[in-house]
């Protein structure tokens, strides 16, 4: 009887209860062999799990298959570690939180908040009518530049797949029997067998700015630097088995995410170099093939 994906990460304790395994693969927290899975997604021995929670990436490789949940040693005898190291306590310390069982705010901390708002609202309009006043007082002279906020639906139309067809993905990923497995306006996903050993996916973001992907990625590979193409800024993140890029327009972007087939006991059969270099292929023909 196959071994649900489900069931094995929550036997090896990376969840600590099986239906918080169940909601993480339905939130898309889940990836088996870099494809998302489904609860019932069934595990072989050399699979690739990742499990993204709590801000950190957990990436393990399949060497035992159980679905029942046994103690920390025996889990950690059922597959093989390659997560990367977690963030520097000074980043956590940095990031905003409750302390847990303090409940909801009080009536004291409410008005404390309500002040605040007051507050930021009440500096926000003195410095829209600085702003105003100083446009008006310029006389015929150029107007200075204003930031402004990035606005979603700005870039570029992407044609469906981002233009790829199937032998595109074939070609340059150096993958051979992928076949399309998703396709919507937003995400086509091309997967070489039912077991996901081998993947190319195209994603569309829009009204999503890129710097909280890129967060995520800082977090969980082993590289992440920056990356542009016609001058849209972007980045390229990638670990073993695993190249994503993805590249901005204001608030829209694009990802495009390449996962080497997986040889049991011997890891990806793909380099990462000549992955990253097929995944920067495949991104330069969707952006300039876009309208």
């Amino acid at each position: 009887m196959a071994t649900r994906i489900d069931s094995w990460i929550w036997a090896i304790r990376l969840t600590k209860t099986r239906s918080a395994a169940g909601a993480a693969c339905r939130a898309g927290h889940v990836q088996l062999n870099g494809a998302t899975a489904k609860p019932a997604a069934p595990v072989s021995i050399g699979d690739r799990v990742t499990v993204r929670l709590n801000g950190r990436e957990r990436i393990v490789e399949v060497t035992r298959l159980i679905s029942k949940r046994v103690s920390a040693p025996a889990a950690a005898e059922c597959y093989i570690d390659h997560s990367p190291p977690p963030p520097p306590r000074e980043v956590l310390a940095s990031l905003p939180r409750r302390d847990r069982g303090s409940g909801r705010p009080t009536k004291r901390e409410r008005r404390q908040l309500d002040r605040f708002r007051s507050e930021i609202i009440l500096v926000t309009l003195a410095a829209l009518a600085a702003l105003l006043l100083a446009g008006c007082s310029g006389g015929g002279s150029d107007s200075a530049d204003v930031s402004e906020t990035p606005k979603a639906g700005t870039g570029p139309q992407f044609a469906r797949c981002g233009g790829l067809t199937t032998d595109d993905v074939v070609r340059m990923s150096g993958m051979a029997g992928l076949r399309l497995a998703i396709d919507n306006p937003s995400t086509c996903e091309w997967r070489a067998d039912a077991q996901r050993n081998g993947s190319v996916s195209f994603n569309w973001y829009r009204g999503s700015p890129i710097g909280r992907e890129r967060g995520t990625e800082q977090l969980s590979r082993d590289t992440t630097q920056d990356y542009e193409i016609d001058g849209n800024p972007g980045f390229l993140a990638h670990t073993a088995g695993i190249c994503e890029i993805g590249v901005a327009w204001d608030a829209d972007f694009i990802e495009i995410s390449l996962a080497s087939p997986i040889s049991p006991g011997a890891g990806p059969t793909i380099a990462e170099d000549q992955l990253c270099g097929a995944a920067k292929s495949i991104t330069e023909k969707v952006v300039k093939g876009a309208a």
